[in-house]
């Protein structure tokens, strides 16, 4: 397992740099939680997983679009401030070629704040056995101290204090 930086509670001694938005509704789950090795290892990122009971995936913060897979299942954004994200929708390997997956944003795009990404169907992705998931991780966040997420569990596209990131 890998050396998450996710808290609950705010660091001491620390002060917060970034403020990301909620990309779906659903529920927050950890990645360890998830059951494919990429998630669980921690080889996409550190961050969490939304499992989805809407659709709609939306970019948490202002950025540019980087990159979307063939697949159009995962898509790389960069934040102002060179944050680099990457969303994942459905765990990997769980949406092929785009089946299910309407796009709305193209590489390169620059997006504000809760612009919709995508639009999925989390109950086709669930019927063919897989978790159905937006999945948030962070990919270059060496000068980062921690990561708290929202307290709870439940959370809505747009929750704007989903997650607050510490330097």
């Amino acid at each position: 397992m890998f050396n998450s930086k996710i808290t609950a509670m705010p660091p001491s001694g620390t002060k917060p740099v970034m403020q990301l938005i909620a990309p779906a509704t659903g529920d927050i789950t950890h990645l360890n939680e998830l059951t494919h090795p990429l998630c669980q290892q921690g080889l996409l990122g550190d961050g969490v997983a939304i499992t989805m009971t809407k659709g709609d995936v939306f970019t948490p913060v202002d950025c540019k679009i980087e990159s979307i897979n063939v697949a159009k299942a995962q898509v790389r954004l960069v934040s102002m401030k060179g944050l680099k994200m990457l969303l994942q929708i459905g765990e990997p390997g769980a949406v092929i070629m785009g089946e299910r997956l309407l796009m709305h944003v193209k590489a390169g795009q620059r997006c504000t704040a809760n612009t919709l990404i995508a639009q999925c169907d989390p109950l086709w992705i669930k019927l063919n056995g897989h978790a159905p998931v937006c999945i948030l991780t962070l990919l270059n966040t060496a000068k980062l101290t921690a990561l708290q997420v929202m307290p709870g569990r439940a959370v809505r596209a747009g929750d704007e204090e989903f997650m607050m990131l510490y330097a």
